[in-house]
């Protein structure tokens, strides 16, 4: 029944520099040109979210033994929702086209609003008596106001030198607008709060013997967060005062000794792009980037030197904490905490939250054409000779070198 939707879109320009009261300007202003879109889709990157129909998960022969006979199982599917219906994707942009000196600096700018209405979000807490897992409901909604830049500059000098630069910047920022959280669960939506921020502990620093932890300890107990706590692990703020380091009731309102330490958002992301030609020799290279973005990895263990998954091969972790006599020599201003083998350093806290901004040579090309006269001597119309690098270098804000920052994943094969 809710197989179809109604997805209405329009969109409107007006030319100014068309117009006749424009022809004061047009030696100023060649092209000004104004945008307005409205558009509703019903959004499809939902995969698994409109079951339809659910084949009992039948299993042949497996680990059972009864009566000496492997025996063939089979399980209940999940519940699905009988409510179930589209994500509506409603976005209004308001943009404009500019184009100056002869159109040699060209440039658009574009603001959207783009609302995302009856999604599929988190599935509400439901008794245990259920017995199973939460269907997924459309119960979530959440706002985006965002924008779009692009400057473009292309000239050709009397020399014979021709050029461009193309300068791109965008940024956008969500809120959950709706989302039936009625204690203020800071482990899923909450309205009026932006899904990308990151709480955690503030970091007071590494202790730097067994006595200076346990004098910390004598006045902040951390047991509520690991145990054996001794020189080289974590020393946590008390926010709260009241002497224990918790999460409260981890909600927005009692989240303990948690603060809201970071946006994990990619703020700003850009691109610039230069090219060149110049009596048959071109030159262009490509960078691109992003301003801001908070980090919190999320295979933390693999971060800090521990768990696994060949993590003890990353030179990067190898600066920890090691006191006098150490195998591998002492560290006592090393950047990671002792190494353990529970989690109680590893809590997301301020001195490893990541800087993960940077900016990459993504491409650089430098070639030659040869003239036209000369390579039709030899029935070639066109010959171009040229030397392209992709990831020439990489400038960023990350304490390691595990993880790549525009991925922000590690990988065996470095970039």
């Amino acid at each position: 029944g809710s197989r179809w939707c109604f997805s209405p879109s329009f969109s409107a320009g007006w030319n100014l520099s068309n117009e006749k009261f424009w022809e004061s300007l047009a030696d100023y202003v060649n092209t000004f040109k104004l945008r307005a879109s409205y558009g509703q889709l019903g959004n499809q990157n939902v995969s698994g979210y409109y079951p339809t129909y659910v084949e009992m998960p039948i299993g042949i022969n497996n680990g059972l033994i009864i009566n000496g006979v492997r025996s063939n199982t089979a399980s209940v599917p999940g519940l699905v929702a009988p409510t179930l219906t589209w994500e509506t994707v409603k976005t209004t942009n308001a943009a404009f086209d500019i184009g100056l000196f002869d159109n040699r600096l060209t440039g658009s700018f574009d603001y959207y609003i783009r609302n995302t209405n009856n999604m599929v979000g988190p599935a509400q807490e439901l008794p245990n008596i259920l017995g199973t897992s939460n269907p997924g409901i459309n119960n979530t909604s959440l706002r985006t106001r965002g924008f779009e830049l692009s400057v473009n500059w292309r000239d050709q000098l009397e020399c014979g030198l021709s050029y461009g630069v193309n300068f791109v910047l965008s940024n956008s920022k969500t809120i959950i607008t709706s989302y039936p959280n009625l204690t203020g669960d800071l482990g899923t939506y909450i309205a009026g709060q932006d899904p990308n921020d990151i709480y955690g502990y503030v970091t007071v620093g590494i202790a730097q013997s067994d006595e200076e932890m346990q004098e910390y300890l004598s006045k902040v107990d951390q047991s509520r967060i690991g145990t054996g706590w001794q020189a080289g692990d974590i020393m946590y703020a008390d926010l709260d005062k009241d002497g224990v380091i918790t999460t409260g009731k981890y909600t927005l309102e009692d989240h303990g000794d948690l603060k809201k330490i970071g946006n994990s958002r990619a703020k700003f992301p850009f691109g610039i792009r230069l090219n060149a030609d110049y009596k048959g020799f071109d030159l262009s290279c490509f960078f691109q980037g992003i301003m801001h973005r908070d980090w919190w990895p999320s295979n933390s263990y693999t971060f800090f030197g521990y768990g696994g998954g060949g993590s003890a091969g990353w030179q990067g972790c190898m600066d920890y904490w090691r006191p006098e006599g150490s195998f591998f020599g002492a560290n006592l201003d090393g950047y990671l905490p002792y190494p353990t083998r529970d989690g109680r350093n590893y809590n997301t806290q301020t001195k490893y939250l990541q800087n993960a901004a940077y900016i990459r040579l993504k491409n650089l090309q430098i070639g030659y054409t040869l003239p036209t006269d000369l390579t039709k001597k030899i029935d070639i119309q066109r010959l171009r000779i040229y030397l392209s690098c992709e990831n020439l270098f990489t400038i960023d804000g990350l304490k390691t070198d595990m993880f790549d920052p525009e991925t922000l994943s590690t990988s065996d094969y470095p970039i």
